[in-house]
């Protein structure tokens, strides 16, 4: 396990829970709350991580050894979003052991949780092989500077994919901040998605079966996920599940776009990302609409 990692997640989480405790001020029972969210996110955070990785790599985990693949703590064999999905498991628990509603601690932790999944990713750089594209250095020796790339053991350049990652979860956190008052929790879980979709098909060292990119799946899953609730909340309505819809088309170009890039259909690789950048912001104007149709049936 990478010492300087755990060291850098530890004081992480200790500001997004001073962010929390900060937000929340005055509230009966604070202190306890965070050490409980605290102790029970990190817990069932790295839980989480590793059994994701285990499922999605079963194939190599039991080849290697299923015990000893379960009890490996290199950092590379444990996946960020089960971590964040185990995180999400201990706040919920910790609103049952408090007696609160678990959705409405979700909604307060949101920003906060925001805040520890960017710092996480930024936390990559210490991961060697961790969040990164490879590089052609020797043709694009303009690009070869931190923090749009970094250099492994050999010398060799890479993009610091991470680097966009942790700037676009910030992203989300202002957005947060700013403009989510309702569904905080919902809302940040979309957006937090939606742009994971454009960052996992720029990773060199994301997993796969055959070609599809497995968190990348789960992140489009996620997102039709939420609009699917979205059209639950609105019964009676036109259309109603035109929201939820709209995802099979986006998800059908998606998946034409990873065959462009890995190579198995010709096209500019450039135009194919922005093809997929303007399909990320249809989505998100999606969410929008439905979730002001929501939130004028309520």
């Amino acid at each position: 396990m990478n010492l300087r990692y755990l060291l850098w997640f530890l004081g992480s989480l200790l500001l997004s829970l001073g962010l929390y405790a900060f937000m929340n001020r005055g509230k009966k029972g604070l202190l306890s709350e965070c050490l409980l969210i605290g102790v029970l996110g990190a817990a069932l955070g790295a839980v989480g991580a590793k059994l994701f990785y285990y499922l999605a790599m079963i194939d190599f985990m039991v080849m290697n050894g299923w015990l000893r693949s379960l009890t490996d703590l290199t950092m590379g064999t444990f996946s960020y979003y089960g971590g964040v999905a185990g995180f999400c498991l201990g706040v919920i628990l910790s609103a049952r052991f408090t007696c609160q509603k678990p959705v409405a601690l979700l909604d307060a932790f949101a920003p906060a949780g925001l805040l520890l999944a960017a710092l996480a990713r930024f936390g990559e750089f210490m991961l060697e092989g961790v969040g990164i594209r490879d590089m052609l250095y020797w043709e694009h020796p303009e690009h070869c500077f931190f923090p749009l790339a970094v250099s492994n053991e050999y010398g060799e350049w890479l993009y610091a994919v991470f680097m966009l990652e942790g700037l676009l979860t910030l992203g989300v956190f202002a957005l947060c901040l700013a403009r989510f008052r309702q569904h905080r929790f919902l809302r940040s879980l979309f957006y937090l998605c939606l742009i994971q979709i454009l960052c996992e098909s720029l990773r060199s060292d994301s997993f796969t079966w055959l070609f599809v990119k497995v968190e990348q799946l789960l992140c489009m899953l996620a997102v039709a996920g939420v609009l699917l609730v979205y059209c639950l909340k609105t019964p009676g309505v036109r259309h109603r599940w035109l929201p939820f819809l709209y995802c099979f088309p986006a998800a059908g170009v998606f998946v034409v776009l990873e065959f462009v890039f890995n190579g198995k259909i010709p096209f500019h690789h450039g135009i194919g990302y922005g093809i997929m950048v303007a399909c990320l912001i249809a989505l998100s104007v999606n969410e929008v609409w439905a979730f002001r149709r929501m939130m004028a049936r309520q």
